[in-house]
């Protein structure tokens, strides 16, 4: 990886920092994707009950495939309407459709985990379904499955939450610290990991007093606060800034001894042990200047964004955009009847105005996307690889792998600071996009 590790000083807009999640009314109905939708080449899980049928909160409604997939449990009790395509943000899966009956009834075949090894605890951790939880989505078991293989030291906690807008990991922190510790206690008993860092941004001054006092105690578990600095919260970047390491092009994190995972899937994944009730609800931030009443809400997951702006008051005025997630790397979702999914940390509403958009100009070579970039990538070669005209292929496979394109994280870091309004983070993206497919094509075409 090349170095910069550069910080951006964005505007926190935490404004809902200082408000307890609230629960929003039971609805009506939800729509389950069965896909995590956060990429193209995300895994659909396997549904395993027919329309008609009757379901309960935390019924295995879906079956994981493989390590992109994660198991889908019903959010509420009800029937099954339909099994039907779900198209978002550019993504398409299958979902189904479960019309609640209003009595919320718990699966009767939930019971809480007891492992015994190592083994059993991911196994565990896999039945629940339980995700990333700071965007990626990736199954949580996949991740700490990297113990089986080699000796994890080093646990790094992701509570930053650098992104604009978005506070639910920082009441996570503030309420749940009971299951943080829990988390940390099992991850010690099957992991055994000896050290415990939990990065936290300087502007959650009570998030990081609250924990200190609770570890205070536990010489395993250190509380780290980090500068409120963006995109502190990006693997690449909290690894360097709370450990000094660098993973390079290729190197998987564990190799170095190391895995992150961010603090909300902890709770969740805790949660699971203590009441046997898989991934069926989060907690997510609703804001922007759209919106009347910006709050923290718990929200079964597959509601839509319109029931979540209701339980906020309503839209104040019409939104421009709807972001899932923050807004710098929020998805830009068509709907308010879009759903929101596991791993929908925010929904955030701007009005018109916000977000209209200024006409790019053409690159004035000025450098400043580079050094922005936290890798130190350089954004106007992607752009010109992409420019080239059809014919020259190979020329653009080189450049954009000589520039190691595929270590973009998508920060959106190099949009933010261009003076020319160029559309660098997309561009980063559709280049991507580009050269896996190039390379797939190439692979396939060499056997």
């Amino acid at each position: 990886m090349k170095k910069n590790i550069s910080t951006l000083k964005l505007p926190h807009l935490k404004g809902t920092a200082g408000l307890a999640p609230v629960r929003i009314p039971q609805p009506k109905e939800v729509l389950l994707p069965v896909s995590p939708m956060n990429s193209h080449s995300a895994v659909n899980a396997e549904p395993v009950v027919e329309v008609g049928q009757h379901v309960t909160v935390g019924q295995l409604i879906a079956k994981e495939k493989d390590r992109g997939s994660s198991n889908i449990h019903a959010s509420v009790s009800g029937t099954v309407k339909a099994i039907e395509p779900y198209v978002a943000g550019g993504r398409k899966a299958i979902a189904i459709r479960i019309e609640s009956d209003g009595k919320m009834e718990k699966c009767p075949d939930l019971k809480v985990p007891h492992p015994t090894n190592l083994d059993e605890f991911l196994e565990c951790i896999r039945d629940s379904g339980t995700v990333g939880l700071g965007g990626a989505a990736y199954p949580v078991w996949a991740k700490l499955s990297a113990a089986q293989k080699s000796h994890i030291s080093t646990v790094l906690i992701n509570g930053a939450e650098c992104e604009p807008y978005i506070t639910c990991d920082h009441r996570v922190m503030l309420e749940h610290g009971d299951l943080i510790q829990k988390g940390i206690e099992l991850m010690k008993q099957f992991m055994g990991s000896e050290e415990y860092i939990i990065g936290i941004e300087k502007n959650k001054p009570d998030a990081i007093a609250a924990l200190t006092e609770r570890f205070k105690d536990d010489p395993a578990v250190k509380i780290l606060p980090l500068s409120s600095v963006y995109p502190q919260g990006a693997k690449q970047v909290l690894l360097y800034n709370a450990t000094g390491k660098v993973v390079e092009k290729g190197q998987r994190m564990a190799s170095l001894g190391v895995v992150i995972i961010n603090v909300y899937s902890l709770v969740k994944m805790a949660e699971y042990f203590v009441t046997g009730m898989p991934m069926v609800e989060r907690i997510l931030t609703v804001e922007g200047s759209a919106v009347k009443e910006p709050k923290n809400l718990i929200a079964p997951i597959g509601v839509t964004v319109r029931e979540l702006v209701e339980a906020c008051g309503g839209l104040k005025e019409e939104p421009g955009k709807i972001l899932f997630g923050g807004a710098m790397m929020g998805k830009t979702q068509e709907s308010l009847d879009n759903v929101i999914l596991k791993a929908t940390n925010a929904v955030v509403l701007m009005n018109k105005k916000e977000t209209e958009k200024t006409a790019p100009s053409p690159c004035i070579h000025c450098g400043r996307c580079v050094a922005a970039c936290p890798l130190g990538l350089n954004p106007t070669a992607f752009s010109r690889a992409m420019e080239l005209p059809e014919g020259e292929d190979e020329l653009r496979a080189a450049i954009l792998q000589k520039e190691q394109v595929r270590v973009c994280m998508s920060c959106g870091c190099c949009s933010y600071v261009c003076p020319a309004h160029r559309p660098l983070a997309e561009t980063n993206t559709d280049a991507i996009g580009w050269i896996r497919t190039w390379e797939k094509n190439q692979k396939e075409g060499g056997k």
